[in-house]
C-alpha cells in the first residue's frame, strides 16, 4: 500500500512539473512580437566567366530576448547556410555545393557602436542597430568557388538563416533553448539557378 501512494504522489509531481513547463512556454511565447524573426527577401547565383557569386537580400528583426543581450554585451552569431542542388525524382535531391557563411554582431558599450564582423572577419561599424542589420542582410557578389556547377541543368539554390545558439555563452543556452524569442530562423528559401 505504501508504494502504491508514493507512485501517486510522483504521478502529481511530475503532472506539476510538465503544468508549469507548459504554462512558462506559453508565457515566454505570448511574450515574443511576431515582426521578430529572420526572412530571406531575394537571392540569386550567377555566374561570371567560370565562377559562380551569391547575392541577396535578407530582413533580420531582432526580438526583445536578443536586442537586451546585444545591448549587454553578447555576441549574436548568424549562419547563412547556402546550398545549391539538383533535384531528382526517384533519389534524394543532389547537393553540389553546401556553403555555411557566418558573421558576428556586437555592442561595444563604451564606443556606443554596433560591429558587423563578415565571414572573411571584415569589420564594418555602425551608431543605430537598423542600419548594422540593414548591412547584416545584405550579400552581395560572395564568391562560391563552386567550379562543380559548371554545365549542371535544372539546379536549384537554397538558403536558410538563423542565429546560432550554440555560439551563446554557455550559462544563457538552457533559457535559449526553450525560449521562442531565440529561435530566430528563416524559413528555406528555394530559387531555380539559370
Amino acid at each position: 500500500m505504501p508504494h502504491k501512494n508514493l507512485s501517486h504522489l510522483w504521478l502529481i509531481f511530475l503532472s506539476a512539473i510538465a503544468l508549469g513547463v507548459i504554462l512558462l512556454l506559453l508565457t515566454l511565447n505570448n511574450n515574443t512580437s511576431s515582426n521578430t524573426g529572420i526572412a530571406v527577401k531575394t537571392a540569386r547565383i550567377h555566374q561570371n566567366d567560370d565562377a559562380f557569386f551569391l547575392t541577396a537580400r535578407i530582413n533580420y528583426q531582432l526580438s526583445k530576448e536578443a536586442h537586451s543581450a546585444l545591448k549587454n554585451g553578447i555576441t549574436l552569431n548568424f549562419t547563412v547556410n547556402v546550398s545549391v542542388i539538383e533535384p531528382r525524382r526517384w533519389l534524394p535531391n543532389k547537393v553540389h555545393l553546401a556553403l555555411p557563411l557566418t558573421y558576428q554582431l556586437k555592442y561595444h558599450t563604451l564606443a556606443k557602436t554596433y560591429q558587423l564582423t563578415d565571414m572573411k572577419q571584415r569589420q564594418h561599424n555602425f551608431s543605430h542597430l537598423e542600419p548594422a542589420l540593414h548591412a547584416l542582410g545584405i550579400l552581395k557578389d560572395i564568391s562560391l568557388h563552386a567550379s562543380s556547377l559548371q554545365n549542371k541543368k535544372n539546379l536549384q539554390g537554397k538558403m536558410k538563416v538563423n542565429l546560432n545558439i550554440e555560439a551563446l555563452p554557455l550559462p544563457m543556452r538552457p533559457m535559449a533553448y526553450i525560449s521562442p524569442g531565440w529561435h530566430l530562423r528563416s524559413n528555406t528559401y528555394l530559387w531555380p539557378i539559370h
